[in-house]
């Protein structure tokens, strides 16, 4: 009888220490809701992804790692929950076809045990510009062009803002992926050395989602 009792005290005495530690460690949880940037639409089914960056007892791995995983559901909410540690830095990624993946750090500070911390997420759908420039018959090789897009946002850095030169037998093409149903503003620069009258145009072009915009500068 009196091994029952002193082993059911063992079990009981084993249980609180088990879950005082497992509160002493923990749990954060992030959650939030994914909508699209143009409507405001839900985004169900966005893939989601927590990143992080430990510091162990005496080092620092620089490198990002897996810490948690997970999808928005059919109202676009969504919630993870990833082990406590002791975090340098975390960040979360969401991706969705055909809309362009989005990447945030996150305040470690923000996080705590027992408190969820919200971060919502909008993106936007993708379009491409295709710009095609041609000087099949320049009056002279110095014919210069120089044309930039004005204050555009690009989702890599072929077509990033800034003049380009092109100069003389001109007949090139650059496509470019960038956040869709928007006015894309650019400028040309028409430089005729040879002969002809420069000129200056400045203009818009639209770029619709899930599209790529042909957008042709012949001269």
């Amino acid at each position: 009888m009196k091994r029952i009792i002193c082993l059911t005290t063992l079990a009981f005495v084993l249980s609180i220490l088990l879950s005082q530690c497992k509160k002493e460690k923990g749990e954060y949880t992030l959650q939030g809701k994914v909508t699209h940037g143009r409507t405001g639409a839900a985004l169900s089914g966005t893939n989601l992804n927590i990143q992080k960056k430990v510091v162990g007892s005496s080092t620092y791995n620089a490198a990002y790692s897996a810490a948690a995983n997970g999808q928005a559901d059919g109202s676009g909410n969504y919630s993870m929950t990833f082990e406590r540690e002791n975090f340098a830095a975390l960040k979360l990624t969401a991706s969705y076809p055909q809309f362009i993946s989005r990447e945030q750090e996150l305040n470690v500070s923000s996080f705590a045990v027992g408190s969820p911390h919200t971060q919502n997420v909008v993106l936007y759908p993708e379009a491409y510009i295709q710009l095609n420039i041609v000087n099949s018959a320049p009056s002279a090789s110095t014919d210069l062009l120089k044309f930039t897009f004005i204050s555009a946002n690009f989702d890599c850095f072929c077509c990033s803002t800034g003049f380009k030169n092109y100069l003389g037998y001109v007949d090139t093409s650059v496509t470019c992926k960038l956040y869709g149903d928007q006015w894309l503003k650019y400028q040309a620069n028409f430089n005729f050395v040879g002969g002809g009258q420069d000129s200056v145009v400045v203009d818009s072009v639209w770029c619709a989602a899930f599209q790529t915009t042909q957008l042709n500068i012949e001269y």
